[in-house]
């Protein structure tokens, strides 16, 4: 099996894992997915590596920017942020936050990263891709199409490490380990797989699950594990093992690790004007 089939089948696995679709997902966690990104150091860990590498004429592609926790920093210091985002309540709280932030150099396009990349114009500095490519099975076609459209891709994603809670308590309700996406353990000998080199940071980050309440705790992992209210006991006690209350929120805390990805075009097999040269032969 090559190292682009082990991707597409842990794609397909985690896929195959859950009740709903991408779509379905991103709708319900679009709110949920700011308030990760606020209880969580991820960003304060990236954004000024990032921000080094942009300037005042920057044009900055970011895939999958989410509810904007990178997008208004990346705004305030380039020229244009091209933004493909294709959650429809993601793209509501992406637009609010920039609102908010007085940043009106971002255009929002309504696509996956599959489809947007053939509709873009002209060449980018950055292209940035925060924790968004783990579901992406036509991987290869996608990297080819960023080094063709920007000089240095930036990838940050997890590891594929399971916590040890994640896993006792998926165990315990799902009956079964806890299926992890496609990550850096895959992607890594994909990018070797297609000639292409990248730099790799390994950071320790947090992974921090933060509620406003017990009961919203509850809810949480309760719809998560698909359980019924008859084991809505049993969920409350082997949460309250592994909870902890940080001033007026209750959260499971712990530390991760991701990898941090820099891709400069020029030093791999890519010819500037977007014809693959022997690179593709290895592939």
């Amino acid at each position: 099996m090559t190292a682009l089939e082990r991707w597409q089948a842990q794609v397909r696995v985690s896929c195959e894992d859950r009740r709903e679709s991408e779509e379905q997902t991103w709708q319900r966690l679009a709110q949920w997915y700011d308030d990760w990104a606020r209880h969580n150091d991820y960003v304060a860990r990236v954004s000024p590596k990032l921000l080094a590498c942009v300037n005042a004429e920057s044009r900055v592609l970011e895939i999958g920017p989410g509810s904007g926790a990178f997008t208004a920093p990346l705004a305030r210091a380039a020229k244009q942020i091209v933004a493909l985002e294709p959650s429809a309540n993601m793209r509501r709280v992406l637009a609010d936050k920039l609102d908010e932030a007085w940043c009106t150099n971002v255009r929002i396009v309504p696509r996956a990263v599959e489809d947007g990349l053939a509709e873009l114009d002209g060449e980018f500095d950055l292209a940035f891709a925060s924790h968004s490519l783990y579901n992406v099975e036509p991987i290869d076609q996608v990297m080819r199409a960023l080094l063709r459209v920007a000089r240095r891709v930036v990838i940050l994603m997890g590891t594929g490490d399971t916590q040890a809670w994640q896993h006792d308590l998926s165990v315990r309700f799902l009956g079964k380990p806890r299926v992890t996406p496609a990550s850096f353990r895959e992607f890594y000998p994909l990018l070797m797989e297609m000639g292409i080199y990248a730099d790799v940071e390994i950071l320790p980050t947090s992974s921090n699950y933060v509620y406003e309440s017990e009961d919203a705790l509850l809810d949480w992992w309760q719809h998560q594990f698909r359980l019924a209210d008859t084991r809505r006991a049993e969920l409350r006690a082997a949460l309250a093992r592994i909870a902890e209350r940080r001033g007026d929120h209750i959260g499971i805390y712990s530390i991760n690790r991701s990898a941090l990805m820099w891709i400069e075009r020029e030093r791999n097999l890519f010819r500037t004007d977007g014809v693959e040269s022997s690179a593709q032969a290895m592939t």
